[in-house]
């Protein structure tokens, strides 16, 4: 999963609308578990005694991100050309994108499919779309291999892997990647935001929805 969770890292620039908040607090020295995950519950270092009194408890302490983790944000702008926004030569002014590229680092070999279901399957796993079931977008799929829109637990998501090393994790915006059986309140739920990881979830599910008005507010989850 490391090999893949680096894809999706060098990504970072393209982005889905999801936000990631480190809520570390205390130092923790980034250790070969956090390469594991779930990651080992700790050694107990308290005393087991005859008696209460003879005893000393020892309460494991919750996984926290290191001191200094920065907060990512990842952003995927739907049905945009790579060449449409100024920071990557295009006529779109986009001001803040190219202060954030002049700051940091800019990828260009990305793999995306002109498709967003694809697409975003492929960014927040870090794998092939076809592995992630997802060859076409969720309203067109298909029973065949690559194709079924049921993305496997197999493929995890930037979200579980962040939430399990401490971070805290939402969602926010469109999730065009849940099968079109499973978009209604009734569920299942297995791969909706707060099914891959994501602690809070505002937004909508399927491929379009009207925003505007107080009757069509995003679906909140």
């Amino acid at each position: 999963m490391q090999i893949y969770l680096r894809v999706v890292f060098v990504a970072l620039a393209l982005a889905v609308g999801i936000a990631f908040d480190s809520h570390a607090s205390k130092a923790q020295t980034p250790s070969s578990t956090q390469e594991v995950l779930p990651q080992p519950q700790p050694p107990f270092k308290g005393k087991i005694g005859r008696t209460v009194k003879d005893s000393t408890p020892d309460f494991p302490k919750d996984v926290e991100a290191p001191k200094g983790a920065p907060n990512i944000l990842l952003i995927m702008t739907d049905d945009v050309g790579f060449g449409a926004s100024s920071t990557f030569g295009g006529p779109i002014p986009t001001p803040t994108f190219q202060r954030l590229a002049d700051s940091g680092l800019r990828y260009n070999m990305y793999h995306t499919t002109a498709l967003c279901s694809p697409t975003r399957a492929a960014l927040i796993t870090g794998r092939n779309h076809h592995t992630n079931a997802s060859g076409v977008i969720t309203e067109f799929a298909t029973g065949f291999p690559g194709y079924n829109s049921l993305v496997p637990k197999s493929s995890g998501s930037v979200g579980e892997v962040l939430k399990e090393n401490g971070y805290n994790t939402s969602w926010f915006g469109k999730m065009h990647n849940v099968p079109d059986w499973m978009s209604s309140q009734a569920g299942p739920f297995d791969l909706w935001p707060s099914g891959l990881g994501f602690e809070y979830f505002y937004g909508f599910i399927g491929g379009d929805r009207s925003t505007q008005g107080p009757s069509r507010m995003p679906t909140i989850r």
